[in-house]
């Protein structure tokens, strides 16, 4: 059966989904509750104008049709006065082909909102096939539409009984009236029944609109697989996002790294942490930190510092404090000014006496 593919279906749809789903013309709707409100809206409109069209209609007949002679109708005035008619009669029933494709279009609307599917109009001879149709016709789907419409016949069928079953007593006596007491009966009666008809029709239209959706809510719930797949497609696999974000930090590393032997000095902790800071007076404002690391990182640090011949200084919670409040390529805080001020001054005065003592 199509539905056992269901089972597996477990999670929600996710946006794309639907945004594919809606691209194909595939939305949510009945045609049973369209139907309905297109009933609906017309019987309104009989109801409301149904007199004046009458009265419209009996007049053009009387005027048009009344004053005929017979040496009128002849092959060359016969086309003009069907064209007259026509006219006549579109002009009569434009304002209810109007307001019943209005409303179709609106029913149609407010179930999905605006679609254009090119796709839809295209033919697809996948579907001409003999078991194809064999298994569609005996599918859940199938079973459903022939239950609803098993359904909408009898109820029909019921309110027409019991309608009729209540009035038969009344409309007998009614063929002893005259023609004009006998068609206002028939015509009261008539809107009656067919209110009952159309509110049923209604119901049964809003009961399937809201299996329709159910069922297509099903259709587009995705297997755990399926969701993984979409997740792929849209943000990367995650072995390959793993591996980039790996190389940008060793290409990182090895910049910060490359930094090192021009930096000034480098605070430590005197292992686990190691920050190495760099001063221009001339294009800087600041001490910059050009390179930072903790651990393994602290110590290959000082070992290309050594290489170097970069002063390291040790001072516990000035290393720390660098490591967490600045980043690599940032100038310090003023907060640490006065501290960093003291490294460089001691850096800057041993170099002055190893330069005096050359």
């Amino acid at each position: 059966m199509a539905d056992e593919g269901y089972q597996d279906r477990t999670e929600q749809p996710t946006p794309k989904r639907r945004a594919e789903a809606r691209e194909k013309g595939q939305v949510a709707r009945s045609r049973d509750l369209s139907a309905s409100l297109v009933l609906l809206s017309g019987l309104a409109l009989l109801a409301f104008w149904g007199s004046s069209m009458a009265r419209e209609c009996a007049f053009f007949l009387r005027n048009h049709l009344g004053n005929l002679k017979p040496g009128l109708l002849t092959p060359v005035h016969l086309p003009v006065l069907l064209l007259n008619c026509g006219l006549a009669l579109g002009k009569l029933l434009a304002p209810l082909w109007v307001g019943l494709v209005t409303v179709a279009i609106l029913a149609n609307y407010l179930q999905g909102g605006w679609i254009f599917s090119p796709g839809r109009l295209a033919p697809d001879f996948t579907r001409i096939q003999l078991f194809g149709g064999l298994r569609r016709l005996l599918s859940g789907g199938s079973l459903v539409e022939l239950g609803k419409s098993l359904a909408k016949v009898t109820l029909i069928g019921l309110v027409m009984y019991y309608f009729f079953k209540s009035r038969l007593l009344t409309l007998l006596p009614l063929t002893h009236q005259e023609v004009g007491q006998f068609l206002l009966r028939l015509k009261a009666d008539s809107f009656q029944l067919s209110w009952r008809l159309v509110l049923m029709l209604l119901f049964l239209g809003l009961l399937d609109y809201l299996y329709q959706r159910y069922r297509f809510e099903k259709g587009l719930r995705m297997t755990k697989q399926e969701v993984k797949d979409e997740m792929r497609q849209v943000e990367g696999d995650p072995r390959v996002k793993a591996r980039l974000r790996s190389l940008m930090r060793q290409l990182a590393s090895r910049r910060m790294m490359a930094q090192v032997p021009s930096a000034d000095v480098v605070v430590t902790n005197p292992t686990r942490f190691a920050v190495a800071l760099r001063y221009d007076s001339a294009t800087m404002i600041a001490p910059q930190v050009v390179a930072k690391g903790r651990g393994f990182v602290a110590l290959k640090i000082i070992a290309l510092a050594k290489e170097a011949n970069v002063p390291l200084v040790e001072n516990r919670e000035l290393a720390q404090s660098l490591y967490r409040l600045v980043e690599v390529g940032e100038t310090i805080p003023t907060s640490l000014y006065r501290a960093v001020a003291e490294v460089l001054a001691y850096i800057y005065g041993l170099r002055a006496a190893a330069g005096a003592a050359r």
